[in-house]
């Protein structure tokens, strides 16, 4: 069995898009799909797809479910596609249930890579001071006296331990603002917004298809974004929401409404009172719907709060290294050249 990791996701986006178009123009599941299969491309990509979705329909054709038949075909698959599958297992509309994970997959897609070219400036920023300053090093190095006296080399050491203070006072300064942020319910990086609104949506989108809550509130291990994963490192947004919904199901089971659940699983407010409307109403669907919205637009204002201020952080940083390479590259070699003279 051949790896999910050899399909790229934009393959897998261009096949999900035609096999919906294909079910929505009234044409049979297994025909569609041998359909869908005959799109493909002959590149490797689109020959391990057609050879897999091949394997897929021979399952089918044999009595198993849409889920069981792909993931016996392919192993793991991509979560847009598991969501959808299980949807339409539950709703019976697979068409609209392709479309709605489809949609979602290419925002967040979308998303993540407009953030990943933002960063692009400010790495080559940065990049091209450190270049400048390695080779000025180069450059003035072999003209600079070996015998140096205790004095300068103090004078250079205090200097070194000055910019290292002050760059992990910045640091600290950050993370502290960060932190704060995160305590307060506002999502200083996008990725964990995100994943946040990932999850209630994949919630939403199975309440909404039928299935029972106790089922939507079971353990998910959702993939990180191969450009975003650093973002998280420290700080595990998916496990946060994992023993919160697994709070919320074993106070479920005791009997308490939903609303006290989230009460005591110390779920975000916004989420406890759309809870005690959906108790009114009977409409859960939407109280995760609203959720995933809220942590959307807080994604949206963090991914734009680093887009403005990247490049300019970039720049500060870069000027900062110049001035560094200047101290401790140029410096030096002008007051041995004036010692010549």
């Amino acid at each position: 069995m051949l790896p999910r990791n050899k399909i790229p996701p934009a393959c897998w986006q261009i096949w999900m898009s035609q096999w919906s178009e294909l079910l929505q123009s009234g044409i049979p599941v297994l025909d569609a799909l041998e359909l869908s299969m005959e799109l493909q491309g002959n590149s490797r990509q689109g020959r391990l797809l057609r050879a897999n979705l091949q394997r897929s329909l021979q399952f089918l054709k044999t009595g198993q479910n849409l889920q069981t038949a792909f993931r016996a075909a392919f192993g793991a698959l991509p979560q847009a596609l598991e969501v959808a599958l299980l949807c339409a297992q539950a709703s019976g509309d697979l068409a609209q249930a392709l479309d709605t994970q489809l949609q979602r997959w290419k925002k967040t897609s979308t998303a993540h890579q407009a953030l990943g070219k933002s960063l692009i400036y400010p790495v080559v920023v940065l990049l091209l001071a450190i270049a400048c300053w390695i080779f000025l090093h180069q450059v003035s190095s072999p003209h600079i006296h070996a015998d140096k006296t205790n004095m300068d080399q103090s004078v250079n050491t205090a200097e070194i331990l000055m910019i290292v203070g002050g760059l992990l006072l910045l640091m600290s300064g950050a993370a502290h603002l960060i932190g704060r942020h995160q305590t307060a319910g506002i999502h200083w990086l996008p990725h964990n917004a995100w994943q946040a609104s990932d999850f209630y949506h994949v919630i939403a989108c199975e309440l909404h298809a039928g299935l029972d809550l106790m089922h939507c509130l079971r353990y998910r291990a959702m993939p990180a974004n191969r450009w975003l994963a650093w973002t998280s490192a420290g700080n595990n947004p998916l496990a946060s929401l994992n023993t919160l919904s697994l709070l919320i199901q074993r106070y479920l089971k005791e009997g308490l409404p939903l609303s006290q659940a989230m009460t005591r699983a110390k779920a975000p407010a916004f989420l406890i009172r759309q809870s005690q409307l959906a108790e009114q109403t009977g409409n859960l669907s939407h109280c995760f719907s609203l959720a995933a919205k809220v942590y959307e637009m807080q994604a949206i204002s963090a991914q734009q709060r680093l887009q403005s201020t990247l490049p300019p952080m970039a720049l500060a940083l870069a000027a900062a290294t110049l001035a560094m390479a200047y101290q401790f590259t140029l410096a030096p070699l002008y007051a041995n050249l004036a010692g010549l003279v």
